[in-house]
């Protein structure tokens, strides 16, 4: 084997866009049917995830909500010309785009997780000092004197004997 070529098999994303045309129940076997496709080319999906209804950037053939189907998929190179050609010819689909994806290694799932973790205590800390500000806020507010009270302390000083 050559130095440069994997024997790894390649590592797909396909994110397709389904017309507004359709209602949920009648997209169900359009996904069905793209996820066969990918199978009887002899892909292996590994994730499938299903967006729903989304409003688009800009009309595409008059529409401007569309479905959005994401899957994951590992399958041999030459396979996937064969895919992209089914899936462009596909009258059900308005858009469709494959990226070749690096799997992430064990350290680097590691490291992402590691990170949320931190992302989630900063958010979390941000949140706790927001709620203190908020608190002390409202206490503070709490400390302003009622009116009749201002005005009884008015009409001490008023009547104070050593005004003159």
């Amino acid at each position: 084997m050559s130095k440069t070529k994997s024997s790894e098999v390649p590592h797909y994303e396909l994110l397709c866009l389904f017309s507004n045309k359709y209602s949920e129940t009648e997209v169900e076997p359009i996904r069905a049917r793209i996820s066969k496709l990918i199978t009887d080319n002899g892909g292996q999906i590994t994730s499938e995830e299903y967006w729903g209804k989304r409003k688009l950037a800009y009309p595409i053939e008059g529409f401007r909500h569309g479905y959005y189907q994401l899957f994951e998929f590992n399958l041999e190179g030459p396979k996937l010309s064969e895919l992209t050609n089914r899936l462009r010819l596909s009258s059900d689909i308005v858009r469709h785009q494959v990226i070749k994806k690096r799997l992430k290694t064990a350290a680097e799932l590691q490291a992402e997780e590691e990170m949320a973790v931190k992302i989630a205590a900063r958010r979390k800390a941000a949140e706790e000092a927001e709620n203190e500000n908020t608190e002390k806020t409202e206490k503070s507010e709490d400390k302003r004197t009622d009116l009749k009270d201002l005005d009884q302390e008015l009409d001490k000083i008023i009547d104070a004997s050593n005004l003159l």
